[in-house]
């Protein structure tokens, strides 16, 4: 395939953009959202079958969320944005009935849901100008860390719930 001058100079400068740092803020205020919902499903789940679906929306609340945000994955940042909706609407019927704990993971889903939609739009206009993906593809060996150190800080805790 070949490709014109104006091409070649356009995929030379291109450079992706980067997100922000309250963008990034709310992302792990996200993850750690999802690793409590984690636990609680998880020290529930031996008691309740319901937990086990709880701990794993958490778990896929976090894979998802990390995804879109380091990753540039729109498939997984339709499905956070979604369970941040859903989280946001069930806080948000908690916050009616009076629940004043429910503040936090309200702002936080909502927030992080409108965040996510922001960078989607971004995301497919950066597609439109370069659209052949630059990003590696590859795991680096910071995120194969940080994936155990989040799956021990989710097993911690609810080990210590479940005796």
């Amino acid at each position: 395939m070949m490709y014109n001058v104006r091409d070649r100079i356009q995929r030379r400068h291109f450079a992706y953009e980067k997100p922000s740092a309250i963008f990034i803020i709310f992302t792990w205020l996200t993850i750690i959202q999802g690793m409590l919902i984690a636990i609680a499903g998880l020290a529930t789940g031996s008691k309740n079958p319901l937990g086990f679906m709880i701990a794993g929306f958490g778990l896929v609340l976090i894979v998802c969320q990390y995804a879109s945000t380091y990753r540039r994955n729109l498939h997984c940042m339709c499905v956070a944005t979604l369970q941040l909706l859903l989280l946001s609407l069930i806080c948000g019927f908690l916050l009616l009935k009076g629940g004043c704990a429910a503040v936090f993971p309200f702002v936080i889903s909502l927030v992080t849901a409108a965040f996510n939609t922001i960078w989607a739009v971004s995301l497919v206009e950066q597609r439109s100008i370069v659209p052949d993906n630059l990003e590696s593809e590859q795991i680096s060996l910071i995120e194969i860390f940080m994936a155990i150190l989040i799956a021990a800080l989710i097993l911690g805790p609810a080990s210590a719930f479940y005796r």
